[in-house]
């Protein structure tokens, strides 16, 4: 299938970033705005069939990029041939071993690549793959590079940049080349495109709201106990199998039918995202409902507005579940059937009762909250 700019770019504007003002909102990522997961699912499946073409028979190290590209990075990991092992960079700081690197023009430059392992499992792989939702540069992945080679001594490894959009200019693809850097996208656009579409979109106070204090929901079996963090390198079989075990947890702690025969909504928090899809994609398979949505709170704060075309009409505000100190967001929330809720935040946290005072807000009465806790006794991600 063929994915046009039309598919995949929604200009937003963000809010008070000097640096970089806008952003795109992917609708089939499923991240900022509900999306079908078959179509979240499709699109990481394209992408993975240009880096098996690519790379036939390498042995993969996969490195999905915090936090937006956590979900495309993992679920087209998924239709690989060769992953071998995978990771996520983070914002969440273990206190552990990390690389640390900057992503300038972000809402929050600092990310991790947490380094335990990575030495011995560079010796099983002859490429590494950084997955991102949109590269423009590539900067911060060239800046990653050359710590992992110096830190690992991995200068006869290869490397490849793999986005659904990228923008470089023809130069800088011909000089990361020649660097011994690849790139493999879906989709090519102009630098800065769609800017000026939204540079004057406004701030309209009534479509950004507030969630704070309402009660998380509780379930018996609701939380699912595994020690595979994808913040760590993991193999990627193994992270595979848990995700897929959780998710036919988290369906099978959806209220039994009448009360969820229409549309339900599976919603991530932050990081933590692909897990929305395996979920999303098992109820959408199974039949359980008409219609299923994906997408995830964030840290991104994004302004929300009525304007036709616009990507974002509404903001809710909210503690992150991860830190009470920390805001987070979720965007076009709507009123479904039934909400399953997926998280590997903490128990008890004060973001998730924001979260779900915010689909109460929006009309939701029937929210399941399941986590994804790393040990019995040990909340901590």
């Amino acid at each position: 299938m063929q994915y046009s700019a039309d598919r995949l770019v929604l200009p937003a504007k963000r809010e008070n970033n000097s640096i970089r003002p806008y952003l795109f909102v992917n609708p089939l990522q499923g991240k900022h705005i509900p999306t079908d997961p078959a179509d979240a699912v499709g699109m990481c499946s394209a992408l993975a069939e240009a880096v098996n073409a690519a790379y036939p028979d390498d042995p993969l190290y996969v490195i999905g990029f915090a936090e937006t590209a956590t979900g495309i990075a993992a679920c087209a990991a998924s239709f690989l041939h060769h992953a071998v092992y995978y990771q996520n960079t983070t914002r969440e700081s273990n206190g552990g071993d990390c690389i640390l690197f900057s992503e300038v023009h972000s809402h929050a430059t600092d990310q991790l690549l947490r380094a335990d392992g990575i030495g011995e499992a560079l010796k099983n792989v002859r490429r590494i793959l950084f997955i991102d939702d949109e590269v423009t540069t590539g900067n911060t992945i060239c800046h990653l590079i050359r710590l992992i080679k110096s830190r690992f001594h991995a200068e006869r490894l290869r490397f490849s940049i793999v986005s659904v959009l990228n923008s470089m200019p023809e130069e800088r693809l011909r000089e990361l080349h020649q660097q011994g850097i690849d790139c493999v996208f879906l989709h090519r656009i102009p630098y800065e495109y769609g800017k000026d579409s939204i540079l004057d979109v406004g701030f309209d106070p009534e479509r950004h709201l507030t969630a704070r204090g309402g009660s998380e929901p509780g379930r018996a079996g609701n939380t699912f106990f595994c020690p595979v963090n994808p913040r760590n390198l993991v193999s990627f079989q193994e992270y595979q199998a848990a995700v897929r075990a959780y998710a036919a947890e988290a369906v099978h702690s959806l209220p039994d039918r009448p009360v969820c025969p229409g549309r339900v909504l599976v919603l991530g928090t932050e990081e933590f995202m692909y897990p929305t899809f395996a979920a999303g994609e098992m109820i959408r398979q199974q039949g359980y409902a008409k219609e299923v949505r994906i997408h995830s709170t964030t840290r991104s704060p994004i302004i929300a507005s009525g304007r036709e075309g616009y990507p974002l009409d509404s903001r809710i505000c909210l503690r992150s579940p991860y830190d009470p100190e920390r805001t987070t967001f979720v965007y076009n929330l709507r009123q479904y059937d039934s909400v399953l809720v997926l998280t590997d935040a903490a128990d008890p946290s004060p973001g998730l009762g924001d979260l779900c005072r915010a689909l109460e807000m929006a009309g939701n009465r029937h929210v399941t909250v399941v986590r994804w806790q790393y040990a019995e006794n040990e909340g901590t991600i």
